[in-house]
C-alpha cells in the first residue's frame, strides 16, 4: 500500500489532498498546527509547529513506528500576515517565514528518514512575481526562498524526486488574510489535488505550474 505524509493537512489543499489519497487507497499520515482540524479518516493524525524542530522530530518518530516507508510527502502548510515592511513586527515576520519556509526546511530534512528511494516531495509554492505586492513582503520573501530550497534539496538527494508546485490563486480560507480579493479565476482545491495526484502517478519531478 502506498503511503503519504502531508504537513499542513488541515488546510484547504492539505485536507482535500488527504481525503483524495485515502479514497485512492493510500495510507495517509497528516500533521497540522491544530490537529483537531485534521480530517477524521487519517491513518495517523499529529500535531506539529513549523518553528519547533522537536515537534517535527516527534511526529516523524510516531510515523516511523507504523510506516513501511513513505512514497509521497507534501508540504502544504503556510500562513500570511498582510503588513507593510515598515509596520510588520519581527514576531509577525517570523510567523510567515516559519510557516512557509523554515517549516518546509525542517520537515523535509526530517522526512528524508522516512521516504523511500524514488519517492516524491512536493512543496506548495507561489508565482513569486505575482505576489511582490504591498503588504506581501514576508510572504513573497518566504516563497522565493522556498523555490531555492527545493532546487538545493533535489541536488543533495539524487535518489528522490522534488517538485515545487505553483498553483496560482486557490479558493481556500487562506485568502481571508490577504490584502486583496480572491481572484475570479481562482481554482478549487480539488483541481490542485488532481494535478498533484497525476504528477505523482506519472513519476514526474521538477516544477509543476498550474
Amino acid at each position: 500500500m502506498a503511503e503519504a505524509l502531508i504537513w499542513g493537512a488541515s488546510g484547504g489543499i492539505g485536507a482535500t489532498l488527504a481525503q483524495r489519497l485515502k479514497a485512492d487507497g493510500f495510507r495517509v499520515y497528516g500533521a497540522a498546527r491544530s490537529p483537531e482540524r485534521l480530517p477524521a479518516d487519517l491513518d495517523l493524525g499529529l500535531a506539529f509547529d513549523a518553528a519547533d524542530p522537536k515537534s517535527i522530530d516527534q511526529a516523524v518518530l510516531s510515523i516511523a513506528q507504523v510506516s513501511d516507508g513513505i512514497d509521497l510527502v507534501v508540504y502544504a502548510a503556510g500562513d500570511l500576515n498582510a503588513m507593510s515592511v515598515k509596520d510588520i513586527s519581527l514576531e509577525a515576520w517570523d510567523e510567515v517565514i516559519n510557516s512557509n519556509l523554515t517549516g518546509a526546511m525542517l520537515t523535509s530534512a526530517a522526512s528524508l528518514n522516512l521516504i523511500k528511494d524514488g519517492g516524491l516531495m512536493i512543496f506548495i509554492g507561489a508565482y513569486t512575481d505575482h505576489v511582490i505586492l504591498p503588504k506581501m513582503g514576508a510572504y513573497a520573501a518566504a516563497k522565493a526562498g522556498l523555490e531555492v530550497l527545493v532546487k538545493v534539496l533535489a541536488r543533495e538527494n539524487r535518489k528522490l524526486r522534488f517538485t515545487l508546485l505553483r498553483p496560482g490563486a486557490v479558493d481556500t480560507p487562506f485568502w481571508e488574510n490577504a490584502p486583496f480579493r480572491l481572484p475570479k479565476n481562482a481554482k478549487p482545491p480539488e483541481e490542485v489535488v488532481d494535478a498533484i495526484v497525476s504528477h505523482y502517478q506519472q513519476g514526474h519531478s521538477g516544477a509543476l505550474d498550474l
